[in-house]
């Protein structure tokens, strides 16, 4: 293990302390909050069944090394576009039952984003004041929060969803963190067929645990993911860990063998100031496949924003390296990668915004990480993509919450 990645989790301990001692200073209203609660979908009251959704669409310019660039309309530059249903009813007692179905929708051809209609959520659940909150289906993971990232991890405009996520390119498309071995995975952001528990926040302190049964439809693995997260807050800083496992279908490990599901562990540290002025964040994440002979990535990453009135400057650093990457022909490589985002976002009212964003993925060694989903250029006469390859794009857009 390098020195490097030693001082990793003593440098994010500096920086927790650093922001522990900024929380005592003046108390503002914090900007995250403030900014969901006026989110239709975080603001439903009472007995009531509300429809939301985000409409958001923009144009992107790509350019990525030993291509041409291109312009191309896209759809969810900033927020995902979405349609979906809230339900809550109160039960008495401090005690209420919710439900909700969420659909990703590509507003710039009105398709759905997959197979599944309700792709993004689709869960039913109990909420409790005293006991928690107990919920079954397709739902976001137990892990670090999403507002980790300065983009909120969306699907499009995020280093840390592409750079983070390890999303490289291979002859075969795009896979999770290839170079680290087969059956390697990631993080799952929503996780079907799970069940998930969260404890109410007592003094700040809060947990959440997830179980998920395989959801690949073969007799193995007998689970799909499972782990859980804790955390603090104290209203300015926000303090995560999490563990994930995740198992991957079966794959083929050696020529010959039966397929084998792997399963990936990844520990990941998160922390966040937020003083209503601007907001800070930094996390750390190891994806370790276990399986004899695979490789491991770390990934490190910082985020920013700061608030000018109708004006948000966001910005984010997205940092992946690895030990013991593997080549498609299974030879020893250096690999890793970073990624930046810049951003700016102008409220035209509470629920209407136009924004920009202006983005790169830089590759090194053998890695192939692509941003927006802008292919890499090919090795001449094969379908193995360039190494060594930087993509960049730049987007603006117009988006509406409803």
């Amino acid at each position: 293990m390098s020195r490097s990645t030693l001082l990793r989790p003593v440098l994010l301990c500096t920086l927790l302390a650093t922001l522990s001692a900024a929380s005592a200073q003046t108390q503002q209203p914090s900007y995250l909050m403030t900014r969901m609660a006026q989110l239709p979908e975080y603001s439903a009251g009472g007995d009531s069944v509300r429809i939301y959704g985000t409409v958001d669409l923009g144009m992107m310019h790509t350019k990525t090394d030993k291509a041409v660039g291109r312009w191309q309309q896209q759809s969810g530059g900033a927020y995902t576009s979405k349609l979906g249903l809230y339900a809550v009813e109160d039960l008495g007692g401090g005690l209420k039952a919710e439900a909700k179905l969420e659909a990703g929708i590509n507003a710039d051809t009105g398709a759905q984003q997959a197979s599944a209609l309700f792709n993004r959520e689709s869960w039913v659940g109990l909420r409790s004041t005293t006991w928690g909150t107990l919920r079954f289906g397709n739902q976001i993971n137990a892990m670090l929060p999403l507002f980790i990232d300065a983009f909120a991890l969306v699907q499009t405009n995020s280093a840390y969803t592409w750079v983070g996520g390890g999303a490289m390119q291979g002859p075969r498309g795009v896979g999770a963190n290839t170079d680290l071995g087969p059956g390697a995975g990631t993080i799952p952001v929503r996780v079907p067929k799970s069940v998930t528990y969260a404890t109410p926040r007592l003094v700040g302190f809060s947990a959440q645990a997830i179980y998920a049964t395989n959801p690949y439809g073969t007799s193995e693995p007998k689970l799909g993911t499972r782990g859980g997260v804790v955390s603090f807050t104290n209203g300015r800083v926000y303090l995560a860990a999490s563990l994930t496992q995740s198992w991957s279908s079966p794959v083929a490990i050696n020529a010959g063998a039966p397929l084998q599901s792997v399963r990936t562990d990844i520990p990941a540290f998160g922390a966040l100031y937020d003083n209503g002025k601007f907001v800070l964040s930094a996390s750390y994440a190891r994806i370790a496949p276990q399986l004899a002979g695979s490789g491991e990535a770390q990934v490190t990453t910082l985020g920013a924003i700061l608030l000018q009135d109708r004006l948000s400057w966001r910005a984010s650093v997205v940092h992946r390296d690895t030990e013991g990457a593997r080549s498609a022909a299974g030879s020893a490589v250096e690999s890793s990668a970073l990624g930046l985002m810049l951003g700016a976002d102008y409220d035209l009212s509470r629920r209407t915004a136009l924004y920009a964003r202006a983005g790169s993925v830089r590759n090194f060694g053998a890695s192939t990480i692509i941003l927006n989903s802008v292919a890499l250029p090919f090795q001449a006469g094969s379908t193995l993509p360039q190494t060594g390859i930087e993509t960049r794009t730049v987007s603006l857009g117009l988006l509406h919450h409803f």
